[in-house]
């Protein structure tokens, strides 16, 4: 690691700047193996379209341990020099969770979006302050702390997450971020940055949000989240330049592409929101990515998912990629003369 856990919040402070993208897993059209060089393509995706780090989505499908540590090994090799890589801690066990974040350490990740696994139900704050601070202390990794309410905790706090629990856990000294929205709860939301928004980084991933969170409370860093779906080329990143001019304090030319990228924002977005994780992905491939379909469990899109996304796109001016089949079998093995076999 370039830094000690006891460097690790000003570590955070120098290098969280900009937009922290995500990465999907990609698969063998037959979906028995990963596709290394779909998985690639798609960290090469994100670099190019101005992000300074993106997450490996290790919890979006079924995969084997095996799999999740050669998906960020190759991501790790691939952004190396180029792009922080960070993953998600929330999957099935704790000792799972930590047993992956060690080989994430090992071949070069630098931090973490921190969730709780499905196998931890607390019965008390005191059990999500143990657990996080037993996973926080097996690894050398920066943790960026997500108190979400989808974890469950709102037994204990109106909140959803109790802030003072908030502000207890981000004395971990590898503790270095929060991801928080406003839609989460303002209150909860203003005390969380009242307690600790001179001691660690707080931001919201939520573009529809930066307006107040940027522009009024100088939020330096956003994500992660499926930022490369706004803008189909490198030529005119228009989130990363929105997202710096509100840093700039330029509000007004922010505003302008705000508006601009509204279409997706608040269309295509929805839609995508709506058809779960695979309609992540498939916002990623109408946008230049490689695509690619999950394993089950992840289900199905419908036409009018996928319609009300293509529209959503379109009226930002961008142009939906085809051909359909494409994205089943991924951009790469298309290209190579893959198709649906029936």
């Amino acid at each position: 690691m370039e830094f000690t856990k006891s460097e690790a919040k000003q570590w955070a402070r120098e290098h969280y700047k900009g937009l922290d993208g995500v990465l999907s897993p990609s698969f063998t059209p037959d979906l028995k193996e990963l596709d290394e060089e779909g998985i690639r393509f798609d960290v090469r995706h994100n670099i190019a379209k101005g992000m300074f780090s993106m997450l490996c989505q290790t919890e979006v499908c079924a995969m084997t341990m095996a799999e999740r540590k050669r998906f960020v090994e190759i991501a790790c090799d691939e952004a190396r020099g180029k792009a922080l890589v960070s993953m998600f801690t929330g999957i099935d066990t704790i000792e799972q969770d930590i047993e992956l974040l060690q080989h994430f350490e090992k071949v070069g990740g630098t931090h973490t979006l921190f969730g709780w696994p499905g196998m931890f139900y607390a019965k008390s704050e005191e059990d999500i302050y143990r657990v996080t601070k037993k996973v926080c202390d097996a690894t050398n990794v920066a943790v960026d702390l997500w108190p979400k309410p989808k974890f469950d905790f709102g037994r204990f706090h109106p909140s959803l997450f109790n802030p003072e629990l908030v502000e207890r856990i981000t004395e971990i000294p590898n503790v270095v971020a929060i991801k928080a929205y406003l839609t989460d709860g303002i209150g909860k939301w203003a005390d969380i940055q009242h307690r600790v928004g001179d001691k660690v980084l707080l931001q919201s991933a939520e573009v529809e949000e930066w307006p107040v969170t940027v522009g009024k409370y100088k939020q330096q860093w956003a994500g992660p989240a499926d930022y490369v779906i706004f803008d189909q080329t490198p030529d005119n990143p228009r989130i990363v330049r929105m997202f710096n001019l509100f840093r700039q304090g330029d509000f007004s030319k922010a505003m302008e592409l705000y508006w601009q990228l509204a279409p997706i924002t608040i269309g295509s977005r929805n839609a995508m929101f709506q058809g779960g994780m695979l309609a992540v992905k498939y916002m990623q491939w109408l946008t230049g990515g490689n695509g690619g379909m999950y394993r089950q469990p992840t289900g199905m899109l419908f036409q009018r998912q996928k319609d009300a996304m293509r529209a959503g796109l379109r009226a930002a001016g961008l142009t939906p990629r085809e051909p359909e089949e494409e994205f089943y079998v991924g951009r790469l093995n298309y290209a190579k003369g893959a198709r649906l076999q029936y």
